[in-house]
């Protein structure tokens, strides 16, 4: 797995810009992970190669002074995973951390974008749970 970031990496870019297509898809999804916290995500798939508007909130719900964090990891039709920089709540208890303009496109296609939410603690290893996944409705080869 490689890391990406908001920079181009190979072919595939998490950007901040919109694409800018005329119709377009909203998908959205949360994780309630076991141990109580929570994130929620929603994008705009535009075509079979990219989606754009992405918002994520990453929300500490169990006061347990561990921080969270989410990692976005996108599939691309080429087979390959690449995984966003991630992205942090470490406000503490009852606070919700948002992030916008989450985007990215890929030339050979993207086939899903998936959620994974995270826990640190000093000294122990991260506890995480990925319980989302958003298939691109415009590359119906990628939906399975």
């Amino acid at each position: 797995m490689r890391r990406a970031g908001f920079t181009v990496a190979a072919t595939t870019a998490f950007t901040l810009a919109a694409a800018g297509q005329g119709w377009a898809s909203t998908t959205s999804g949360d994780i309630t992970t076991s141990w109580g916290d929570r994130s929620r995500i929603q994008l705009t798939w535009v075509d079979r190669n990219s989606f754009r508007d992405g918002t994520l909130a990453v929300a500490d719900q169990t006061c347990d002074e561990r921080s969270l964090y989410v990692t976005l990891t996108v599939r691309t039709g080429s087979g390959a995973t690449l995984a966003s920089d991630d992205r942090h709540n470490t406000r503490g208890c009852g606070t919700t951390t948002d992030f916008r303009g989450i985007g990215a496109t890929d030339a050979g296609g993207i086939k899903s974008v998936t959620m994974t939410l995270c826990r640190r603690a000093a000294g122990t290893t991260d506890h995480c749970e990925t319980r989302y996944t958003s298939f691109n409705p415009y590359n119906p080869s990628f939906s399975f």
